[in-house]
C-alpha cells in the first residue's frame, strides 16, 4: 500500500524569516507538478493558503497564535505573537515551542488549492 504524496509544513517555520524553505517552492511540489504534466509557471505554490487552512487550525488547539503576511523574497507568512510572546523572526533560536511540530498536506489538496486560487485571481 503506497501513501498519497504529501508536503510537510513545519510549525517552527512560522517563527523565522527563512522558514518554509525561505518561501520557495519545495522540490516535492515541483516534482509533483512534473508528474502531473503541469508547468511550474502555470501553477503558483499556495504556501499561505496551505498554512492558513491546515497548519494554523492545528496550532490553534494548543496556542493563541497571530500571524501576518509580508511581501518578501523570503517566507511570506510569519508568527507575530504566540501565547502573548512577541516573535522575533530574525532570532537564531525559536522563542517558543509549537505543538504540533508539523502537519502533512496531501499534494493533491495543495494542487486543488493552487488551482482554486488561480481562478480567483
Amino acid at each position: 500500500m503506497t501513501s498519497e504524496p504529501a508536503i510537510t509544513l513545519y510549525s517552527s517555520d512560522l517563527l523565522s524569516k527563512w522558514g518554509f524553505n525561505d518561501g520557495d517552492e519545495p522540490d516535492i511540489w515541483l516534482d509533483y507538478l512534473d508528474e502531473m504534466g503541469l508547468d511550474w509557471d502555470d501553477i503558483p505554490w499556495p504556501l499561505v493558503p496551505l498554512v492558513r487552512r491546515y497548519l494554523l487550525p492545528a496550532l490553534a488547539a494548543h496556542h493563541d497564535i497571530e500571524v501576518y503576511e509580508i511581501e518578501s523574497i523570503h517566507n511570506p507568512i510569519r508568527a507575530r505573537r504566540v501565547n502573548g510572546i512577541e516573535i522575533d523572526d530574525h532570532a537564531v533560536e525559536p522563542q517558543v515551542q509549537l505543538t504540533p511540530e508539523w502537519v502533512n498536506v496531501p499534494l493533491a489538496d495543495a494542487l486543488r488549492i493552487a488551482q482554486e486560487g488561480r481562478r480567483h485571481d
